[in-house]
């Protein structure tokens, strides 16, 4: 049987998986070229093509295809073998990535981290938060908060919450504007948007006018930037509950049309679909539905 270097097949697990040599590079930190070295070598131990690579684009071969699904077998049964040596809360180590939206990363999942992270000390987090949606693979997470109604994907997710939303502005807007009484009446009105949402998406709501019809002088990428144009008196912004408490505490904000309340996002763990999950994801994994799950 032939011997076998195992940074040459989780590369070329990482080329498949992430769909070019870049992307593997990165994920492994590495260059490209050793990449491809390690995969160059790797074909000529086999005396089997994996990969065909052209300046534009790269595919699997049969011969590839078929190795890919046994090697990722292999090597998750390999890690799952390393995790099953330290099955005991004090040994977990190894590293954690993981994604979040950067407004709720900030709010909610920063305050919690230090517990996790006193909880299993070996454990190191890198945490990655952007509100535009990674791709996992790719980026090399192991697992993501998500908020939103998913599309379908290979990801495996859990919902974990329910996040209510609300309609809100501040008293100087509802001053000069009035305020409405149903969701018709926002057709009057400036309706500040998120723009990673489409206005239809955003604004689809029972009485209300096509959206093409709304009037939407702003539109963010940031849900904390919609707040501040919110209670800077621009117009009414509908927003996630947790972004804007204490601006409705204090009075900067008001709720409005309560009874027409948005319905709640989703906010869901996701991780790639594979076979094995290493304890330590898992329980990190245990730690967010614990400590989030009241807010459903």
């Amino acid at each position: 049987m032939k011997e076998y270097d195992l940074t040459a097949l989780r590369s070329f697990v990482a080329v498949v998986d992430s769909g070019s040599f870049y992307n593997a590079a990165i994920q492994l930190e590495a260059s490209s070229a050793a990449i491809s070295r390690r995969i160059s070598a790797l074909e000529a131990r086999l005396g089997v093509k994996l990969l065909n690579r052209t300046t534009r684009q790269l595919d699997v071969t049969p011969a590839g295809q078929q190795f890919y699904q046994d090697v990722t077998g292999i090597l998750n049964a390999l890690e799952q073998a390393e995790e099953r040596l330290s099955c005991t809360q004090e040994t977990y180590s190894g590293t954690v990535r993981l994604g979040a939206p950067l407004s709720f990363g900030m709010k909610k999942l920063a305050p919690l981290l230090p517990q996790f992270m006193r909880q299993y000390p070996r454990v190191t987090l890198q945490l990655q938060m952007d509100d535009r949606v990674a791709d996992m693979v790719t980026e090399g997470l192991d697992l993501a908060l998500r908020i939103g109604h998913l599309a379908d994907s290979t990801l495996v997710s859990r919902q974990i919450a329910l996040l209510p939303r609300v309609f809100c502005a501040a008293p100087d807007y509802l001053a000069r504007q009035g305020t409405p009484h149903s969701p018709a009446q926002l057709r009057h009105h400036a309706l500040l948007r998120y723009s990673l949402l489409s206005a239809r998406d955003e604004w689809s709501l029972p009485e209300s006018s096509h959206p093409a019809e709304f009037y939407t002088p702003l539109a963010v990428n940031n849900g904390d930037v919609l707040a501040c144009a919110a209670i800077a008196g621009m117009g009414i912004a509908m927003l996630p509950e947790f972004m804007v408490e204490e601006a409705l505490q204090t009075g900067r904000l008001v709720r409005l049309l309560e009874e027409h309340a948005p319905a709640p996002l989703p906010l869901s763990l996701v991780r790639p679909s594979r076979q094995f999950t290493p304890l330590r994801v898992t329980a990190l994994m245990q730690f967010l539905h614990a400590s989030l799950g009241e807010e459903q």
